[in-house]
């Protein structure tokens, strides 16, 4: 039983408890709905019953729609049979299923996550279909079934009155809805402080702003009604948009509904012009109008937050891959470091043995040997760590590094490289350098690319003259700088910020990767990498990185 319980868990949830919850909240909705009825208007300020089952709907698998569906009838005829007839709630129940069937099969037809809404597109089909064409065209029905029942006097204020408050519940509650059933299903996260504080700063101004322009009476005291006023709240709409997306806009506008909502119900305010019923669509027109472009905005920001998400997965898988290229190329160099300590190991451990096999121990003898051994096992261990972390595929982590520390780690890896081309390193490691925010395989991977394009270059030089000079200090305003000089032919006038373009390389057979992906790098770093000629010949490679903040 134990084994089989999560299967038991989970089939209960969807077979019973997600239908239960939703006849819960579709009843209590209906209930509130008719609370929120504005007076002498058949117009609820937020009729949510239909945006629930709408949003159930798209969270449940298609097989279990049924069970949703049966699961609200009992709800449907409790809130209603007080008073409306069976005929009336009968007609409700069908059209307020139909409304919430069609919205979900199109946007499942339509869209392949139709639960998130994080696109433009899906936001689009959303409001369109969900918000404005489902309620309109069930609307229509009812109005026209309405009539031979002698259930309405006006259809089209039936129509019009349903749609726009239809259309207000599904905009503002779906989106919220879907939202918070993601964030529940990927790990609910408890919000930092400083969100927790800004999202307390703009409720509280927002809720001032409202207060002064739909409740407070003297803001229209002279009879004068400022059209200005109802554009007090959009900058704090607008802030909640950018920073929250799509929940932002959800809360920020319902929250601006309530206070226009008990402006109107109280008869004060700038919707208190008209009769009853167009004061109350008034005020839910607004609402829609401020709620869709806002949605629409959240939608393209956090589009835009997943598509430079992707960018900078892409940037790094691709910067994974020009590194072990890199390392590719030194391999050769690498291995051979490897392999002297391996052979000074097996020249001591068979001298050890020889000793051991005479039966004439001397330990004086052979302390040197196995401190020779340690000694050896220890430098290829290091030799492999430094490979293991150059070739490793991790996230970014940003430390705070000596930029010394990383130019010496590094120039250990290419040793043997160096030695093979026989290219003479000139090191002048500035001292007490502050220490910079870093990624340390990041950040290496830049300088051996740095080294190995040097080391490129000068493969036309007399090995006797071949020389790189490489520099640290302190830059008096960009933080601490590098600076990596050669003495090969240099680079041309015109090529010195071409060579840090994609596929643009002076190597015959590079592929122009190197440096365009070094500089995006030290640009993600707060930083710069920049090319310069040299006066005694060859080329110059500066970068920079900011210092790391203290503490």
């Amino acid at each position: 039983m134990r084994r089989f319980a999560p299967l038991i868990n989970q089939s209960v949830w969807s077979r019973f408890a997600g239908p239960a919850v939703t006849a819960l909240a579709y009843l209590l909705s209906a209930i509130l709905g008719e609370a929120l009825a504005f007076p002498s208007a058949p117009v609820s300020a937020l009729w949510a019953p239909n945006a629930i089952l709408f949003a159930a709907l798209l969270l449940a698998p298609v097989s279990r729609w049924w069970i949703y569906l049966a699961a609200i009838l009992p709800c449907q005829f409790f809130a209603q049979i007080a008073d409306d007839s069976l005929a009336q709630i009968g007609i409700q129940y069908i059209v307020n299923s139909a409304e919430a069937m069609l919205s979900a099969a199109a946007l499942l037809l339509l869209e392949r996550e139709p639960r998130r809404l994080g696109q433009l597109r899906a936001m689009t089909n959303l409001v369109l279909i969900g918000g404005i064409a489902a309620p309109l065209i069930t609307s229509v029905a009812m109005a026209m079934a309405f009539v031979p029942l002698g259930l309405t006097n006006d259809p089209w204020l039936t129509m019009f009155a349903r749609t726009s408050t239809n259309t207000f519940a599904t905009i503002t509650l779906v989106p919220l809805i879907l939202h918070f059933a993601e964030r529940t299903a990927g790990g609910w996260h408890v919000p930092e402080r400083r969100t927790a504080l800004e999202a307390s700063v703009i409720g509280g101004c927002l809720a001032i702003v409202c207060v002064y322009v739909f409740v407070w009476p003297g803001a229209y005291a002279y009879g004068e009604r400022a059209p200005a006023l109802l554009y007090a709240p959009l900058p704090f709409l607008i802030w909640a948009t950018v920073r929250y997306e799509i929940a932002g806009v959800c809360l920020s506008v319902l929250l601006v509904g309530a206070f226009a909502t008990w402006g109107v119900v109280h008869e004060v305010g700038p919707f208190v012009v008209h009769s009853p019923v167009r004061n109350a669509l008034t005020t839910v027109l607004f609402l829609n109008v401020i709620c869709i472009p806002l949605l629409m905005l959240a939608a393209v920001l956090q589009e835009r937050k997943a598509a430079a998400a992707e960018a900078a997965r892409l940037d790094q898988q691709l910067a994974h891959l020009s590194r072990v290229a890199t390392v590719g190329e030194i391999s050769g160099a690498v291995a051979h470091e490897i392999r002297q300590p391996l052979a000074s190991m097996l020249a001591n451990a068979e001298a050890a043995a020889t000793l051991l096999a005479s039966g004439e121990v001397d330990m004086k003898t052979v302390k040197p040997i196995v401190a020779d051994i340690i000694a050896d096992n220890r430098r290829a261990a290091q030799v492999i760590k430094r490979m293991q972390s150059m070739l490793r595929h991790s996230q970014t982590e940003r430390r705070p590094e000596q930029l010394n520390e990383l130019v010496t780690e590094t120039l250990a890896l290419s040793r043997g490289d160096l030695h093979r081309r026989q290219v003479m390193v000139i090191q002048s490691l500035g001292s007490e350098l502050p220490r910079v925010a870093a990624d340390r395989v990041q950040i290496q991977q830049v300088i051996l690319n740095l080294i190995v394009n040097a080391c490129d270059a000068m493969e036309d030089v007399p090995p006797d003259q071949r020389k790189l000079w490489i520099n640290t200090s302190v830059h008096p305003h960009l933080g601490v700088e590098l600076t990596v000089r050669d003495c090969g032919p240099g680079i041309e006038e015109s090529m010195l910020e071409r060579v840090f373009e994609s596929f643009v390389s002076t190597k015959p057979t590079g592929l122009g990767l190197g440096l365009s992906i070094s500089r995006k790098i030290m640009i993600a770093h707060g930083g710069r990498l920049w090319a310069e000629r040299s006066a005694a010949g060859g080329a110059i490679f500066r970068l920079t990185l900011p210092r790391a903040p203290r503490g």
